[in-house]
């Protein structure tokens, strides 16, 4: 990819990374009452519904709650909202949501921001967003998800040995 600098154009050099991955469909909520979310996570944990993104804010006010479950865990959710008293209208619900997941193997705050200019000049949308020193998890449209690994690829270098970016195995916990 070729990017404007002060005496011309130069080619960016890649960043070298430890590899990207999908996650499934999912649906996220947000919601930014902490009684309502701890119940409903109590009672969704309860009856093993996996939240494979979540993220609270407590220096926002009021605090804010994000996290996703599996699509086809959606349905789930909400008997357990139900059975906890709360009605989903209380969230902010976002369907179609995938998270790729970059693991920036020691660039992480280069790639924070390569990630940002690459999201904000392709106009992909964020829906939510998480780092650590280990991964980037960006929650975005799961339609876009090949898009957006593609454009990343122009920037970053990908391990020789890299696996698949999607999952073809599914792990599942057995209650008992």
């Amino acid at each position: 990819m070729q990017l404007k600098s002060g005496t011309g154009m130069d080619e960016r050099p890649k960043i070298a990374i430890g590899g990207i991955k999908f996650s499934e469909e999912l649906v996220q909520l947000r919601l930014s009452n902490n009684k309502a979310a701890a119940r409903l996570l109590n009672r969704a944990s309860a009856g093993s519904i996996n939240f494979p993104f979540l993220c609270h804010n407590s220096l926002c006010h009021p605090a804010e709650t994000t996290f996703c479950v599996q699509r086809e865990d959606f349905g789930r959710l909400q008997q357990a909202a139900d059975s906890a008293g709360l009605s989903l209208d209380l969230f902010t619900v976002t369907p179609g949501v995938g998270t790729i997941t970059v693991f920036p193997h020691r660039n992480s705050l280069a790639l924070l921001g390569l990630i940002s200019t690459l999201f904000a000049r392709e106009s992909y949308p964020i829906h939510s967003l998480s780092s650590s020193i280990s991964v980037i998890a960006v929650n975005t449209s799961y339609a876009l998800l090949d898009t957006i690994a593609m454009s990343l690829q122009s920037w970053l270098q990908l391990p020789d040995n890299h696996a698949p970016f999607r999952q073809t195995v599914r792990l599942e916990q057995l209650s008992g």
